[in-house]
């Protein structure tokens, strides 16, 4: 079949099977002009600098990373995290216990439940480390979920203490 093929794009008739099985296909070397001795040394010659010239990251060093600044921006993107059973967001309830960047970008976060059987125990911690990474000039969380100390009402911030009625 792949005969019929080749031979109709050559512009033969189809051949009977018989026909086909006498003839053979060689392959068709391509006409390439033979280069020089010296041509092929010098291509042999320059094939080291290629080699060592491997592609790599280039690292450009980073600007100063402003931590007030990004720590501000977190806190921001924290502040758009409601507890689903709070009308409050989890920053103002208390539950960041800590958010510091480090000088690579990276940020250590550390936040709590109001009580180890929170129902919102699911889905809250993925979605502050979600928004924290989402921070313009985070690179990556250190994410810690702690019990210590304990989260109390204190905690909270007196917005937050106010909109529940706690003042």
């Amino acid at each position: 079949m792949l005969k019929n093929l080749i031979n109709r794009l050559r512009g033969r008739r189809d051949e009977t099977p018989e026909e086909q099985q006498k003839e053979t296909v060689s392959p068709v070397e391509p006409d390439v002009p033979e280069e020089s001795a010296e041509k092929e040394q010098e291509k042999k010659e320059h094939l080291p600098d290629i080699e060592s010239s491997s592609p790599q990251a280039v690292v450009e060093p980073a600007e100063p990373i402003d931590k007030e600044d990004l720590k501000n921006r977190i806190v921001e993107a924290m502040k758009t995290i409601y507890d689903p059973e709070i009308p409050v967001n989890v920053y103002d309830i208390g539950l960041i216990y800590k958010i510091e960047p480090q000088d690579d970008g990276v940020v250590q976060l550390a936040r709590t439940l109001t009580t180890r059987s929170c129902p919102a125990a699911g889905i809250l911690p993925g979605e502050i480390e979600s928004k924290a990474r989402g921070v313009e000039g985070v690179r990556d969380v250190d994410f810690e979920l702690t019990f210590a100390p304990p989260w109390n009402p204190e905690m909270m911030s007196e917005g937050a203490r106010l909109e529940l009625g706690m003042m």
